[in-house]
């Protein structure tokens, strides 16, 4: 799924002019150099996505839009069409970055750029990202492609010279790039600004402190360190891979997933699924290499081989789950079942996990709709209300902390859920077992995660196949709905990594 790196054939010189946004008159304001240094990526940072592409000058690809331009998934040479923008040679273009309705100007205390390009050397031509800077009325340089290597995919972030709220006084950040140079194309995976806001420190290591932001897309991930060999943690709506396994660690330790590429990861509270639960150093060694880590539990159903299993009365299961005879439904709204659940949120936040991966989710559509004496209406609002328990109770404990409910993203109809949530995990979404996903569900899921992705969260899709054909659609479409793939075994018990697809 890989291609070498293809210097702007004649082919190439079809890119369309006005591909998704309308080309206007390039206006002639003069440029102040900055001579602002390659910065450290902000911690506790909001990240703002490209709202508004805007061709001044020559052309981007056929077919490509801002939407690329938002999450950074790619690495080394790898080549996918719909996942960056090609920019021609001689050409300049603008992005508007928009503040949320939630923060005001005043509050903006610094602001960097988040980049991913590949091209030419800076040696053999010059590519320039600069800011509109409105109280001088002209644009500002913030830096260059010196970054860069030759037609490697190289990320860095650039600091907005102080003050930065010249740049967003009179209106949104605005981002130009481009060249005066006729020697060749480049790209861009990445386009966007960090902010660090009032109230916020933006030399803050210490690990999920203080409270978030409120952000329709979840709160601010911890910060981890930034000492030497310790990784910056990507932030939350910044996440662009993850891999997801349950069973069978390797050695029964964490040192492979820490030793992964992923942005973040999925995993057992417990190493064998009973109770040797991971430790906080296990968990403190994977985040320092830049990860966010969830714990997967179930909430709606319980295992024969889970510790709380005989703390769970009889009365209080409602038979086994199809295909999992060692698995059964629980009446998930009985005040008896909070404590199990609270157990589990107080060992994920004891051992520092990032958040929860709440799984059975289902439960309510599967269990007859009068197990509780009512209908499949109540079921899903007693569902709604136990996410919204988990919710409010680890964020009493940790702002941080994510809660993730895995599949039945029809919830979002319900009142209450988008708040709860921070992001969704989606099983199935294109590939079940190398089947295709083409029934009416499969079209109501993937719309109503849409809508959940449309509402600023974090939207994981997880499909099942093995041939490479399907691993390559899943990631294609997914990709190109806003979600963030990965295809695995349906068992999860080992760390895939999905050549050209997934970060190696």
């Amino acid at each position: 799924m890989r291609r070498s790196p293809v210097r702007y054939t004649l082919a190439r010189l079809s890119l369309t002019l006005l591909a998704v946004i309308t080309a206007c008159h390039e206006p002639p304001q003069a440029e102040i150099e900055s001579g602002a240094p390659e910065a450290a990526a902000l911690t506790n940072a909001r990240t703002l996505t490209c709202s508004t592409l805007q061709v001044l000058r020559g052309s981007i690809g056929s077919g490509q839009s801002a939407q690329a331009l938002a999450t950074q998934t790619l690495s080394g040479t790898e080549d996918r069409w719909a996942e960056y923008v090609e920019f021609a040679a001689n050409s300049s273009a603008t992005c508007t970055h928009a503040l949320p309705l939630d923060v005001s100007a005043s509050a903006v205390q610094a602001a960097e750029v988040g980049i991913n390009y590949r091209g030419p050397l800076r040696s053999e031509m010059r590519w320039l990202f600069e800011a509109w800077d409105y109280q001088a009325g002209a644009w500002v340089v913030v830096g260059d492609n010196t970054f860069a290597s030759s037609w490697t995919w190289t990320s860095t972030s650039l600091a907005l010279p102080a003050p930065v709220g010249r740049f967003v006084s009179g209106g949104p950040f605005k981002l130009r790039y481009s060249t005066s140079s006729s020697a060749d194309a480049s790209q861009l995976d990445l386009l966007v600004v960090r902010l660090q806001l009032e109230g916020t420190d933006a030399g803050s290591t210490t690990p999920d402190s203080g409270t978030s932001t409120p952000d329709a897309g979840g709160s601010t991930p911890d910060a981890g360190t930034t000492d030497a060999g310790t990784s910056t943690p990507v932030p939350w709506e910044g996440v662009t891979s993850f891999t997801y396994q349950l069973t069978n660690y390797a050695n029964n330790k964490l040192d492979q997933i820490a030793a992964s590429k992923f942005n973040l990861a999925i995993i057992e509270l417990s190493r064998d699924g009973s109770d040797d639960y991971f430790r906080s150093d296990e968990l403190a060694a994977v985040k320092a290499t830049g990860k966010q880590v969830l714990a997967y539990f179930e909430i709606g159903a319980i295992e024969e081989y889970r510790p709380e299993w005989s703390l769970v009365p009889a009365d209080m299961k409602l038979g086994a789950v199809d295909g999992w005879p060692d698995e059964q439904y629980v009446k998930y709204w009985d005040e008896r079942w909070w404590p199990i659940v609270q157990g589990r949120i107080d060992q994920a936040l004891a051992a520092g996990f990032t958040g929860c991966y709440l799984d059975m989710v289902v439960t309510y559509e599967e269990i007859p709709a009068n197990a509780a004496g009512t209908n499949r209406e109540d079921l899903a609002r007693k569902m709604v209300a136990l996410i919204s328990r988990i919710s409010q109770y680890a964020k009493s404990k940790n702002p941080s902390f994510k809660v993730m409910p895995q599949n039945s993203p029809e919830l979002i109809d319900y009142e209450g859920y988008l708040g709860a949530i921070d992001g969704l995990g989606m099983e199935d979404m294109y590939w079940s077992d190398d089947k295709a996903c083409s029934a009416d569900w499969c079209a109501e899921n993937r719309n109503n995660a849409a809508r959940v992705r449309a509402a600023g969260k974090l939207v994981l899709s997880v499909d099942y196949a093995v041939q490479a054909a399907h691993i390559a659609d899943a990631y294609t479409r997914s990709r190109a709905a806003g979600f963030v793939p990965y295809v695995s075994v349906r068992a999860l018990n080992k760390m895939t990594v999905n050549a050209g697809w997934d970060p190696q």
